[in-house]
């Protein structure tokens, strides 16, 4: 890696990383991570399985607005995990509807079922979220196959789990889920500039651990584009 590239990304690494604190300070309020380990915030998933994208309560029972930030994720070992698709405030003593994306193909959402929120999505999976539009049909179903492709290293089973729901509930085909599954597979490499081997190692939805591999991306991106 030349200087260039390496001033670049630290460039854009630090930019990311002042605009993060600063939306974070817009926003306002305790961190969820932070309020729910405080035992001031109870999340519940909402949504059957199939469901895109799928929303879960969150009930704010502190004093102090609650900051719910885009890419946090949302595990549940009995459910499924999810992860947050868009940044909003929960004021205190009140409830808000958060939309979420499936983090995991293979497993079926479960109504009810209580969520515990745990570290964040990579840089890769949060520029999915924030190109997408949770609130439009199809720009959510393509975001979440992006994100099931990521997490299953572009190896989707579409017989099991949210990946059978989804059809089922959209009375669609397995045939039509295949192929958007492929058109999703081939959207990722490209955007991301990555091999069908390396997408196959780059299971893990969560930072740090993608961090990494999101810097490379970037790189890759501004190699391919700008020839540096």
């Amino acid at each position: 890696m030349n200087f260039r590239v390496i001033l670049l990304v630290s460039l854009i690494v630090i930019f990311a990383v002042v605009m993060g604190v600063t939306n974070f300070a817009s926003l306002g309020g305790v961190d969820l991570e932070k309020a729910q380990a405080d035992g001031k915030v109870e999340i519940k998933q909402d949504t059957a399985a199939g469901t895109v994208p799928h929303t879960v309560t969150m009930k704010n029972n502190g004093t102090t607005p609650v900051t719910v930030r885009k890419g946090q994720i949302l595990n549940n070992p009995s459910s499924q995990d999810l992860v947050v698709a868009e940044d909003l405030t929960i004021p205190a003593a009140s409830n808000s509807t958060v939309k979420t994306y499936c983090a995991e193909p293979d497993q079926k959402a479960t109504p009810g079922a209580k969520l515990t929120a745990n570290q964040t999505a990579n840089t890769m999976v949060l520029t999915i979220i924030t190109d997408s539009n949770p609130s439009d049909p199809s720009s959510a179903r393509s975001a979440q196959l992006k994100i099931w492709i990521l997490k299953k290293g572009g190896e989707v089973d579409p017989y099991t789990g949210e990946a059978q729901a989804m059809v089922q509930s959209s009375k669609s085909t397995y045939y039509q889920l295949k192929q958007d599954l492929t058109a999703a597979n081939n959207n990722v490499t490209t955007q991301f500039g990555l091999s069908n081997e390396t997408l196959k190692n780059m299971t893990n939805l969560s930072s740090p651990e993608g961090i990494t591999s999101g810097i490379d991306a970037l790189r890759n991106w501004f190699k391919n584009t700008l020839g540096i």
